[in-house]
């Protein structure tokens, strides 16, 4: 019988962010609340007891897997805006990083949704959706004031825009599984043409 391969050895942060990968994978393709720690240390390939050295237990990687994702989310925006702090860019930038993450973001949302549905509640995992929302709002916000402020911008309804930005880009993401249509990288890149025929930005502006 062939010798199995040997494992490679993980430095501890990436065997954390490979546990949550996988977790947020497990709890997105089934449903969190009938996902086990065991699954997710077979498809780790670790035992039970090295989870835990990691994660309390599953609620805690419920929580961990989804901060993971929006700590993600949160580094390739900022990644980002360091290289165009211009209004547009700023926002741009927000929809750049859900088309670089695009694969894990759909694997956020659909827990999202499933624990939103759940009737379950955990005000840690409250507070971090609240907190992601809150986020978006405030920077789609700010770029949006400035732009309307400076001129850059046609003037909108600051608050009213920001929201339908943030509402288009959980509906591509809702729409992609719902639909089974994979168009989420070209749904949100139309989005970002939407934008800047909204704000009123010329397409030699934008380029």
């Amino acid at each position: 019988m062939a010798a199995r391969p040997a494992r490679k050895r993980l430095q501890p942060a990436e065997r954390r962010g490979m546990i949550l990968d996988e977790a947020l994978r497990l709890f997105a393709e089934r449903h969190f609340s009938v996902v086990t720690v065991r699954d997710i240390a077979l498809v780790c390939d670790i035992n039970v007891g090295l989870l835990y050295h990691y994660f309390d237990n599953k609620d805690d990687l419920v929580r961990r897997a989804l901060g993971h994702a929006i700590e993600q989310l949160m580094i390739g925006y900022e990644q980002r805006r360091a290289a165009g702090p211009a209004p547009l860019a700023e926002i741009l930038a927000w929809l750049d990083a859900h088309v670089e993450l695009a694969p894990t973001l759909a694997l956020m949302v659909k827990l999202m949704s499933d624990y939103a549905s759940s009737g379950l509640r955990d005000a840690e995992v409250d507070a971090l959706i609240a907190g992601f929302y809150g986020r978006e709002k405030q920077l789609l916000e700010e770029a949006l004031q400035r732009g309307v402020e400076s001129g850059e911008f046609a003037p909108v309804d600051i608050a009213r825009t920001a929201r339908r930005i943030g509402l288009i880009l959980d509906g591509i993401f809702y729409a992609s599984a719902s639909r089974g249509d994979d168009r989420i990288v070209e749904d949100i890149l139309d989005l970002a043409d939407f934008v800047r025929t909204t704000l009123g930005v010329p397409a030699e502006a934008a380029a």
